[in-house]
């Protein structure tokens, strides 16, 4: 894809609870005189207190932080900010989340892999208001394999810890006195649960999540 020149200085959060990425990308992006970094979060919490609060044009957003799905976030980030452009940049290479991404309003998508300045391109592209897809991505959209409603869901750390213990049985006040969380939490959890998998009980969710692999 074509870089897109920008006359003015564009201004980025970062969003990626791995300390070693986001220093190496605020390092990194700095450099360019036209890239600065106007803020950096390591949770869903703080990505979406950011957007709140710090102007920016352009977020660079994790699909997997500890709290939340990147996913979400993006939906939520748009919802504050809507002339906010978010980049997802992720390990995961998988179709689902990169469709899921691009219908909450993410503008584009990267894999961790890519170059620096692969990433400055993606930046000042989506900064213009236009999509950037990685070459990978690029391939897995344009797959002639239709996998349908019924794609792995993607769960955040909390959301899987929590799935497991419902596997093994545990009541919701159980599962709150594991993980040393409120009962309100893990309802909020399990609720959140019942929607990606798509169940309307607990067993209809254990059994999804089986056959996923989950368990």
């Amino acid at each position: 894809m074509q870089t897109t020149m920008i006359s003015t200085a564009i201004r980025i959060l970062i969003g990626d609870d791995h300390p070693l990425v986001t220093e190496g990308l605020s390092t990194l992006l700095s450099e360019r005189k036209h890239l600065v970094i106007a803020g950096k979060a390591a949770t869903g919490k703080e990505v979406l207190e950011l957007v709140k609060t710090v102007p920016a044009n352009v977020l660079l957003l994790d699909v997997n932080l500890p709290d939340m799905s990147g996913i979400d976030i993006c939906l939520q980030s748009k919802k504050l900010c809507p002339e906010l452009y978010i980049l997802g940049l992720s390990n995961f290479s998988e179709r689902s989340i990169i469709l899921n991404m691009l219908h909450n309003g993410a503008s584009g998508y990267l894999l961790k892999s890519v170059s620096i300045q692969e990433m400055v391109n993606a930046i000042e592209v989506v900064a213009s208001g236009g999509i950037y897809l990685s070459k990978d991505a690029q391939q897995l959209l344009t797959h002639q394999e239709v996998f349908g409603p019924n794609e792995k869901p993607i769960l955040t750390a909390r959301e899987k810890e929590v799935l497991e213990l419902i596997i093994q049985g545990l009541t919701s006040p159980q599962v709150a006195t594991r993980l040393h969380i409120s009962p309100l939490t893990v309802e909020s959890h399990r609720k959140s649960l019942m929607q990606k998998f798509k169940a309307n009980n607990a067993a209809v969710l254990v059994r999804k999540a089986t056959e996923w692999g989950f368990a």
